[in-house]
């Protein structure tokens, strides 16, 4: 399962007993389970955690990327109809987190003040956007660069690939390599491999202010991290309807300024 989408909110200060928190879980499960199955239309799964202490609360949504794509934007399987089916999804996850943050804060019952961190984090349709800008942008170049200038960026793009390949599993990671052939450029498959991997993908935060958000890179040590004290894991079901077929025109409410 890949994860799609995800919504960030830290409060501090934020004090409340185990009860009200396991509470505000439940609730927030109920929240995320309408708004994915609002927008995605059902089929994937919600995961609900919560840590201890400010409260650092993270709203996943999980499923199938190319699953998603097929049945909720009509993926074409090519490269054109992947780029606007990951430009959807990355619209998507951002309406997801404000349906899911909003009535959160209100139940949480704190001002915008203790609304430490809010993101939208946009999750592995992130990195392939991101992947897909500058695959477009190698094939523009192609023919100014050197043969030895694009292999190196074909090597790393490769080690980009591979970092995004994580996250999918072997099913999408195999479906995903002939969408990505360009006329300029070789299959995905003949790429080189670079000798020395660098780790290309930024870890930074997934911020509201772009449309291209990287996630924070988690290097503390297990022993060092806040405690789970919440954590629910939920089917979403297809609704009758299908999804919302208009994406709403979302607000900029004081929280996320």
């Amino acid at each position: 399962m890949t994860e799609l989408a995800q919504a960030y909110i830290h409060l501090k200060p934020y004090s409340a007993s185990r009860r009200d928190i396991q509470s505000l879980g439940r609730y927030a499960k109920r929240i995320a389970v309408r708004a994915a199955a609002d927008i995605y239309g059902g089929e994937v799964e919600i995961e609900v955690q919560i840590e201890e202490g400010s409260l650092v609360t993270r709203v996943t949504v999980v499923g199938s990327i190319f699953s998603v794509l097929l049945a909720t934007y009509g993926f074409v399987a090519n490269y054109k109809g992947f780029k606007e089916g990951v430009v959807e999804m990355c619209g998507d996850a951002r309406e997801f987190a404000v349906d899911v943050c909003t009535p959160f804060i209100k139940k949480a019952g704190v001002p915008n003040e203790e609304v430490y961190r809010f993101e939208r984090r946009l999750k592995t349709p992130g990195k392939l956007y991101r992947f897909s800008k500058r695959l477009e942008k190698l094939e523009k170049s192609v023919g100014e660069l050197s043969p030895h200038d694009v292999q190196k960026e074909l090597g790393n793009l490769r080690a980009e690939l591979d970092a995004i390949a994580q996250h999918l599993t072997p099913e999408e990671r195999q479906a995903l390599d002939p969408v990505l052939n360009r006329p300029k450029l070789p299959p995905a498959k003949e790429w080189p491999t670079l000798e020395e991997p660098k780790a290309v993908l930024r870890k930074e935060d997934e911020l509201e202010q772009s449309l291209l958000f990287y996630e924070a890179e988690e290097n503390t040590p297990d022993h060092l991290k806040p405690r789970v004290v919440f954590r629910e894991i939920a089917k979403v079901p297809r609704r009758k309807r299908g999804r919302r077929n208009n994406r709403r025109k979302l607000e900029q409410p004081k929280l996320l300024s």
